[in-house]
Order: structure tokens, then C-alpha cells, then sequence
């Protein structure tokens, strides 16, 4: 593992992280690529997947035959990571949207934690199973602005400087207390005014504004969510102008990545898109938080049945876009190229897993 001091140059064995997961996060040249005329309802999906993502009709023949399929696409940012992943699975799409509302039981998995849902409003019993880290605890007793080992704004440092009593024993239980509460207050202030809570991460000298990274997520690619414009807007104008067709669902989750426990706040919006594209549903997912690793992270997930059978299925297709915080020191780039490998499997091994679960699942539902 590659042990070093400062944002720009931490472990990239701590970036074998999954992807899956972290729902969602993308950006995928989609929708309205071809048009109706151009196929039949019947060839929708391969017609999308060859115009969308330039995929090759022996590819699509192997996922149309169950095979994941699973690659780095291009970023034109030096912290960014992108990866597509697309498997056929033996379900209806809304049946994977039913069992995507159950979050914690969906993430099911030995590097999840800790996981849960924020209630609207939030309350503190929403988070009340939330523990921090050992090794976070200690990093937030000699937290500083431009200096400290947990992701977090300049006012939330310094609450951590004055709330917590570092010379008591009880000491831990205050910082995990107080972390609770600030994620509460978060998810409260994002729900009232969105994009305008996003948090700026001051604890390196370089601050990184939340806001600004997610735009810039969104429009570094030609494609993806632009293909999806209600979708698009959704996320960023929430919470104005809510659809009663879109379904939103804020989470926490603590997982294991390498050696840490990071703890993560996301937004899940989904949208069903019958009629604008061949997509039946599009799902985005924003990564609001993170206590390690994450400057920001967008993802897209598109569910297209398939009507080439009369047996249930679809295709999922999967985009994942983050910028991470390892790329720049002098080992930048063997760390990015690490890390887009780590990335790119870890999306083929936890779709395989997916695939598996979900359809016995789903077999399971038919057969009661």
C-alpha cells in the first residue's frame, strides 16, 4: 500500500472500493440516440446499447447471453474515474426499483457496516446505529481547518474543536454524537434548499466546493444525464418543483473501503422514463458526503426491458463518474491507472453478484 501524508497522495489499495454500491454514481450518452423509427420496440435495447456506448454486436450478443460486460471509459478530468458496466438480468425493472427502495437489505454485504435511511424530515433515530471509526475519532481530536484526517466544511471542524471535550473520557461518545447530528442537520438543510447546502471540503489547504463538482461531473461528458433533461433538472433543482413520478431517497451507509470505515450520505432520484427513451426507468444517484476518498461522485443507472422475449428481463446499464483525491502526487498516474482497473472489476464482480441475487429473488416472487 502506498502510505502518504497529504489529499494528493493516499493509498490507492484503499481504492479497491465498490462501485456498485456506492449508488450511484455517471454520466452515459442515452435516451434519445436513435429514434423509434429506427427500431423496432423489440431491438430497442441492443440498437441503444450499439448507438450509446458503441458497443459491437458480438458484445451485446455476449451480455444478451447473460455475460457481464465491463469498462474504464474516458475522463477529462486527471481526478476522475469512469466506469460502465451492463448485465442482462431475469427481472422486471420494476421489480429491481422495488427492491432498490429497500436499501439496506439491496447493499446487503460484508463491507457494509452500517446502513440506513433519512426520513423527511430527518430525525436523529434515522442515524441513531451510526459509529465512527477508531481511527477517525483520533484524527478529529487534533482536526484542523486545512488539516485534518476526515473529510469535512470549516464550520463542522471547528464544531468538532469546540463541541467535544477531548480531555474526557467520554470523549469518543461526544464525537460520535456530534457526527450524527451534523449529518441530521446536513440532510435537513439539503432537503429545504438543495444544491445550496452542498458542503466545501476544507480539511486540506486545498478546499473542494461539493456544488461546483457535481456540475462539473454532470456536463464532462456529451451524454449521460443531459439525455435524461427531467432527470437532469430533478437532481439539480431539488427540492423545487418535485414530480409525484419521481421517487427520491436520501441514505448514510458505513462501509468498508481497504482499512477504513468511511461513512457516506447519497440522494437517490428515480425516474420513470417510459415514453422518452427505451430506458424504463433512469436512476441517479449523488454521493452528498463522504468522510475519506470521495471530492464527489454522480452516478446513472438505466433499466431497459428487454422485449425480445416473453420471459421477464432487462438489461442493466451502469455508469459510475468520481473524482477522487490520490492523482496528483508523483505517483498520480500509476495510482489512476490502478485504480481504473480495481474499478472496472470491481463493477463486472458486483453485477455478477447482482445478477445472481436478484433472479433467484425474483424466481422466489413468481413461484408464492
Amino acid at each position: 500500500m502506498l502510505a502518504m501524508a497529504n489529499r494528493s497522495c493516499r493509498s490507492s489499495d484503499a481504492f479497491i472500493f465498490r462501485v456498485v454500491a456506492q449508488v450511484l454514481l455517471p454520466l452515459l450518452a442515452a435516451g434519445r440516440v436513435f429514434s423509434a423509427a429506427q427500431s423496432t420496440p423489440q431491438d430497442e435495447p441492443r440498437a441503444f446499447l450499439s448507438a450509446a456506448l458503441n458497443l459491437t454486436n458480438d458484445e451485446i450478443s455476449r451480455i444478451a447471453a447473460g455475460h457481464v460486460f465491463a469498462r474504464t471509459i474516458a475522463a477529462s478530468d486527471k481526478r476522475e474515474v469512469a466506469t460502465v458496466g451492463i448485465v442482462r438480468i431475469a427481472i422486471t425493472p420494476a421489480f429491481y426499483v422495488e427492491r432498490l427502495l429497500d436499501i439496506a437489505n439491496f447493499k446487503r454485504d460484508d463491507a457494509v457496516l452500517q446502513i440506513g435511511t433519512f426520513g423527511n424530515p430527518p430525525d436523529a433515530r434515522d442515524v441513531a446505529a451510526l459509529t465512527l471509526d477508531d481511527s477517525d475519532i483520533r484524527s478529529l481530536r487534533g482536526c484542523r481547518v486545512g488539516n485534518c484526517g476526515v473529510q469535512l466544511s470549516a464550520e463542522a471542524i471547528q464544531r468538532f474543536r469546540r463541541d467535544v471535550d477531548w480531555n474526557r473520557a467520554d470523549a469518543p461518545r461526544q464525537a460520535n454524537a456530534l457526527m450524527r447530528e451534523m449529518l441530521v442537520e446536513y440532510v435537513a438543510k439539503y432537503r429545504k434548499t438543495g444544491v445550496a447546502a452542498d458542503m466545501s471540503y476544507a480539511d486540506q489547504s486545498e478546499r473542494i466546493d461539493l456544488a461546483r463538482e457535481f456540475v462539473a461531473l454532470a456536463d464532462s461528458d456529451p451524454g449521460g444525464l443531459r439525455w435524461f433533461p427531467d432527470l437532469h433538472r430533478h437532481l439539480f433543482d431539488y427540492p423545487v418543483n418535485q414530480k409525484v413520478d419521481y421517487i427520491d431517497l436520501l441514505y448514510w451507509s458505513k462501509e468498508r473501503v481497504a482499512h477504513k470505515g468511511v461513512v457516506s450520505v447519497t440522494h437517490l432520484a428515480i425516474s420513470r422514463t417510459a415514453g422518452e427513451s427505451p430506458a424504463e426507468y433512469a436512476i441517479a444517484s449523488k454521493h452528498l458526503y463522504g468522510t475519506h476518498y470521495f471530492d464527489a461522485s454522480l452516478g446513472l443507472t438505466i433499466l431497459l426491458r428487454d422485449r425480445s422475449t416473453s420471459a421477464s428481463a432487462m438489461y442493466l446499464v451502469y455508469v459510475n463518474r468520481s473524482r477522487l483525491d490520490v492523482f496528483n502526487g508523483l505517483f498520480g498516474s500509476i495510482t489512476r491507472k490502478i485504480v481504473s482497473s480495481k474499478a472496472r472489476s470491481t463493477v463486472s464482480d458486483q453485477l455478477a453478484r447482482l445478477q445472481r441475487t436478484l433472479e433467484r429473488q425474483f424466481a422466489d416472487s413468481q413461484a408464492q
